[in-house]
């Protein structure tokens, strides 16, 4: 559509055109953006057909998109990230993975802009499955799934996210393997047809350490001031390490 579209007598029809860590900066991606509430989950998740393959090649340009735009903006997001670890820890692969999935889907400028959200304002048009995997991707989210049911042959997990309070499928051949009944797996999540699909790494907490997980996700909530609902949106950062530590507690 050109800037200047046509006059006509017929209106079309359509739907139109706080860090999560105290550390985390202020900067902002984009200062005419307007900090939005998260959207509450509906039932259906399916947005549109796409494969792993599509996913992963959207993932790949939105990170040569970070790298190129934001270069100056990544290692100040990644001090807050690892303000609290060891300088072993900081050059963990999983643990960079996982500073990547939170600096592409949870970390937000001062608008409450996240990186994918300018990747997909600015970033090259997408058509067909690559554009049905970045509209998963805009859709990301940080989940704590209490394990109820592993399907090892369907790779179809069953359970519930502890922090929002609502049942949860997983669909992945990697995790069914490694997780138990009982278990926690806290994972970022994309929709996959009418359930979700775990990206980046994973981490998993054995039924043996859930009453410890209980009581430290507690007292992170109460002294960030924040209700469970809150955790995964807007401290998604101090989640990860709580969860991570606890993880791997000698009990």
């Amino acid at each position: 559509m050109s800037d200047t579209p046509r006059q006509s007598r017929r209106k079309r029809r359509g739907t139109g055109a706080g860090s999560p860590t105290a550390a985390a900066p202020k900067t902002s991606l984009r200062r005419s953006a307007v900090e939005k509430k998260p959207e509450p989950q509906t039932k259906t998740l399916s947005i549109g057909r796409y494969e792993r393959g599509d996913f992963e090649r959207v993932e790949g340009m939105l990170a040569a998109f970070a790298n190129r735009r934001l270069a100056n903006l990544i290692p100040q997001v990644a001090r807050g990230f690892f303000a609290a670890a060891t300088k072993q820890e900081q050059q963990l692969p999983e643990l960079r993975s996982a500073f990547y999935s939170f600096l592409f889907y949870g970390w937000r400028d001062g608008n409450g802009v996240r990186v994918i959200d300018l990747f997909r304002r600015l970033g090259p048009g997408l058509q067909g499955r690559q554009l049905a995997a970045l509209e998963a991707c805009t859709r990301a989210r940080l989940g704590l799934v209490q394990i109820n049911d592993v399907n090892v042959r369907k790779q179809r997990i069953r359970g519930r996210d502890v922090l929002r309070d609502e049942s949860v499928t997983l669909r992945d051949k990697n995790a069914v393997a490694a997780i138990r009944p009982g278990d926690r797996l806290l994972t970022w999540q994309i929709p996959w047809g009418t359930a979700w699909q775990p990206i980046g790494v994973a981490t998993r907490i054995e039924a043996r350490r859930v009453d410890a997980l209980n009581r430290a996700i507690e007292s992170m909530a109460n002294n960030l001031r924040a209700v469970r609902l809150e955790l995964p949106v807007r401290h998604a950062a101090n989640l990860y390490w709580v969860v991570y530590r606890v993880a791997g507690m000698r009990i």
